[in-house]
């Protein structure tokens, strides 16, 4: 072989050194991506934004305990509507008291005020908070069908309370076998115009369905009896009519627009929207 073909065989095999190295360096550094040594900044989807940290702290600072302001209510308030739902369905023994509105008498008892009192306290703060704790605060579906600010949302289930409960005096008086039905379906309208979530409406079904039993043991001391009952629970106890335990059916959708009324005064007087 001579110089010159040795030469030439020397220059390719530089040339072919070279190339082979170049795509070595061009393979490494596509196999291996750069760190840039820039700190990366956190993905937004990680980080709380600032509107929902302002509004969680908001609401802590807001939320008030509407206990007391609700017991209130039931001491001086509740005797009023009470009063619209005795004219005709039942009779005080004890510190009865009767008032003449001018267009009518009212007819309530001292031992209302206190009474009413627990009965709102336990029924628009202490009793939503515990079911709101076990089940949350959903709301059925697109309920409720208004959404009013707070105060217009307690007025309106305050007076809506208030048409129920003298609807069940007319009723009683007027057309009693289709009473329970019209004044049931009234105060489901109610829970679901104004409010609609699942944790009130189980808290207003076990009122109208307790409540009226909770009575029992006051009517037991001779503190009030029903002037026209039809509804004895006790019979299996041999207490049916004629007995001390008589009841008026249209007492328990009664309790149950109270209690949706006075969620709507607690959601009121805590804060909430």
């Amino acid at each position: 072989m001579g110089p010159s073909r040795c030469r030439r065989h020397g220059v390719a095999l530089v040339v072919a050194v070279q190339v082979m190295a170049g795509a070595s360096c061009f393979l490494g550094k596509s196999a291996v991506p750069s760190r840039s040594l820039t700190p990366q900044r956190p993905s937004p989807h990680f980080a709380p934004t600032r509107g929902r940290l302002a509004r969680s702290v908001a609401e802590r600072t807001e939320a008030k305990d509407p206990t007391a302001a609700l017991a209130l209510v039931g001491a001086f308030v509740g005797p009023f509507v009470d009063a619209i739902h005795n004219q005709a369905l039942l009779s005080y023994d004890v510190l009865p008291v009767t008032l003449n509105l001018g267009l009518g008498f009212a007819k309530t008892s001292l031992l209302v005020p206190p009474l009413l009192a627990l009965a709102y306290a336990l029924l628009g703060s202490l009793l939503p908070r515990l079911l709101e704790a076990i089940g949350g605060t959903e709301a059925v579906g697109r309920l409720p069908l208004l959404r009013p600010q707070p105060v217009l949302r307690a007025v309106l289930a305050v007076a809506s309370t208030c048409f129920i409960i003298k609807i069940s005096e007319l009723l009683v008086t007027s057309d009693g076998p289709s009473a329970l039905l019209l004044l049931s379906l009234l105060a489901l309208f109610q829970w679901a115009a104004l409010d609609g979530r699942r944790s009130s409406l189980t808290l207003a079904l076990l009122a109208g369905l307790l409540g009226p039993l909770a009575e029992l043991p006051l009517i037991s001391l001779g503190a009030w009896h029903y002037t026209q009952p039809d509804y004895w629970p006790l019979t299996w106890l041999g207490l049916g009519p004629g007995t001390w335990a008589a009841l008026s059916m249209v007492t328990g959708p009664c309790y149950f627009a109270v209690t949706t009324d006075a969620i709507a005064l607690g959601r009121l007087f805590a804060g909430k929207l």
